[in-house]
């Protein structure tokens, strides 16, 4: 006797009708025909009366029913809560992907990680004005894909550089420098420089804001969110530089390289420490290096 003979019976006994227990099981009344007559087979009992018209139990049918349907109903709350504890083991990390790197390195390691490790859930969160290394040294995500000095001069920790990012000036289409191929911090002086308040761009490492002050240009205006800066460049109110993928694109507006300035690099970041030699976060880590061809030492112990 097995489940399907069992799912089949009960359904037929409800609804004493082969079509309708057909429909509600997705399958056809010769299905269910054999799956019965299998049963009724294996048991050596006949558990309905059927005619042209009507389908009924017979004592046996009713008998097997009444004991069957409670027990029926208890494996599946049985089941339902053995998956609940499944998905509370499952180990998983939590990933912090900034929305101006280029993803095209990490989405490699996505897929290998995901073959290697099925059992692993990695949820991907895409956007987060805190700051990358406040999220990982409360644990909000287990691992971030961003640049370097969101995460340099803590200890606590680690930062595996897998490619870099240029810096670009965005303009919007009618501005006088979107005619240009590329441009120099000297090209740049008497712009509006816009900013936003967050944490790329109150990074005291950013490079190319730094060379922007002591080439005296200034920032005229300071928005509190990164979209609406955008959209204030997008407007023609000014200028902005960020360090992000070539093939990053912004809807309305021009991306030209801004030349002289070292990349910035972008990579992978989480807390070090003692025992993570088999994480889930090393092995994505480790997975990380192997795609990229970098040979990681072991981890602290």
């Amino acid at each position: 006797m097995n489940s399907t003979q069992i799912t089949c019976f009960l359904e037929v006994a409800k609804s004493l009708s082969f079509v309708r227990a057909a429909e509600t099981l997705y399958t056809t009344q010769p299905v269910i025909s054999y799956q019965i007559k299998s049963l009724e087979s294996e048991l050596q009992v006949q558990l309905f009366t059927r005619n042209n018209r009507n389908v009924a139990l017979t004592a046996a049918g009713e008998y097997l029913y009444a004991h069957m349907e409670p027990v029926s109903q208890e494996i599946r709350e049985i089941i339902g809560v053995v998956r609940e504890i499944q998905k509370e083991e499952r180990p998983g990390i939590r990933l912090l992907v900034r929305r101006l790197v280029d993803y095209s390195c990490l989405t490699r390691t996505l897929k290998v990680f995901s073959d290697n490790y099925p059992l692993v859930q990695v949820d991907i969160l895409t956007h987060s004005e805190q700051r990358t290394r406040d999220l990982l040294t409360a644990n909000e995500v287990q691992l971030a894909f961003g640049y370097g000095y969101e995460v340099c001069g803590n200890p606590r920790l680690s930062f595996l550089a897998l490619d870099h990012a240029g810096y670009y000036v965005l303009v919007n289409r009618q501005h006088r420098l979107s005619a240009y191929k590329y441009l120099t911090f000297e090209d740049l002086e008497g712009e509006n420089l816009i900013v936003s308040n967050t944490e790329l761009q109150k990074n005291t490492q950013l490079i190319s804001m730094n060379e922007l002050k002591r080439q005296k240009i200034t920032v005229c205006q300071q928005y509190p969110s990164f979209d609406s800066m955008l959209l204030a460049v997008e407007a023609g109110v000014g200028f902005t530089v960020l360090p992000c993928g070539k093939a990053k694109k912004f809807s309305g507006l021009i991306k030209i390289p801004l030349k002289n300035v070292l990349p910035a690099q972008l990579g992978l970041a989480w807390v070090c420490g003692s025992g993570q030699e088999g994480s889930v976060v090393r092995q994505f880590v480790d997975t990380a290096a192997q795609c990229h061809g970098i040979s990681l030492q072991p981890g602290p112990s």
